[in-house]
């Protein structure tokens, strides 16, 4: 199935909340939870077209093609070729306080990228957070313990990369979407009715080790399936 939704915004800009509403009207959405937990998911895809931007081979379809939308990382690092490559698609910039966002990454993702995983942890694992540190924010993602004396850099990455998807992406084709705003220009934009329930909203400051070990739970019962059914 093509991807229908193309999300632009960084990690830690409403996009957790954002692929729980897409998946409440319907949507079939990939998140970064996705590729560490799914072993069918190639890691290699994205660090493919990350080392070789102009000449790799197209393999979108092999990692999406079980999804009609795509948020977060790895995704957002290549929105511009998957706008290319599924035209119809459109485009959800998310946005926040840029402080904000900087306090929420150091305090997840910077940690997440940089965390030692266990020795015995699974290969696809082990594969999926190396694509993960070559392709979130260029590679640049600081040790969490150093990243306060870069605050102004990666601030400044942050502010850039919105300005940069705002020349890029035509306006009939993108919803620009603040944090909190809810239901109502969401649905309008992708032509669809409000759901009776409230917008999503995740809590940022879950336990990181208690949500690691939740995922390799995830992804060991996934590689026993995958045993089972050759």
């Amino acid at each position: 199935m093509p991807l229908q939704v193309i999300g632009a915004g960084l990690g830690r800009t409403g996009t957790q909340s954002l692929g729980v509403a897409l998946e409440l009207l319907g949507y079939r959405t990939h998140r970064m939870v996705n590729v560490l937990t799914d072993p069918t998911q190639d890691p290699g895809v994205w660090l493919r077209a990350k080392e070789n931007p102009s000449t790799h081979k197209d393999e979108w379809e092999s990692v999406y093609g079980n999804y009609d939308a795509a948020i977060s990382w790895p995704t957002v690092t290549f929105y511009k070729e998957l706008m290319d490559k599924y035209p119809d698609a459109k485009v959800i910039l998310t946005l926040r306080d840029a402080n904000e966002w900087f306090d929420l990454m150091l305090n997840t993702i910077f940690t997440q990228v940089n965390f030692q995983l266990p020795i015995n942890s699974p290969h696809h694992l082990n594969h999926a957070v190396e694509m993960l540190k070559t392709v979130i924010l260029d590679g640049q993602a600081p040790n969490p313990f150093d990243a306060e004396a870069d605050r102004a850099k990666f601030i400044k990455m942050y502010n850039d990369h919105i300005e940069e998807v705002k020349k890029h992406v035509p306006a009939e084709r993108m919803l620009i979407m603040n944090l909190n705003e809810g239901w109502d220009r969401l649905c309008t934009f992708l032509n669809k009715p409000v759901p009776d329930t409230p917008y999503p909203a995740l809590n940022y400051a879950d336990d990181f080790g208690t949500k690691f070990y939740s995922l390799l739970e995830q992804l060991n019962d996934n590689l026993k399936k995958l045993d089972q059914h050759p």
